[in-house]
């Protein structure tokens, strides 16, 4: 598994409810931009291409640095 696969399963993994459970309640986005977020507030994004951050710039409705 690549680093940032791990570094994201680890963020979905701290999440302080089920996912499985919290995705019938809420919209798919928005559990991603909180995901996405908290993997931006818990690692940064040094380790992401220009590409991803352009992706997650697109999510989130931000621009990261």
């Amino acid at each position: 598994m690549s680093p940032i696969r791990e570094k994201f399963v680890k963020i979905i993994e701290s999440l302080p409810y089920d996912i499985d459970e919290e995705i019938l309640k809420r919209s798919t986005k928005e559990i991603l931009q909180e995901v996405t977020q908290k993997y931006i507030d818990t690692y940064g994004t040094n380790d992401l291409s220009e590409n991803d951050k352009e992706c997650i710039e697109s999510l989130i409705e931000t621009k990261i640095n």
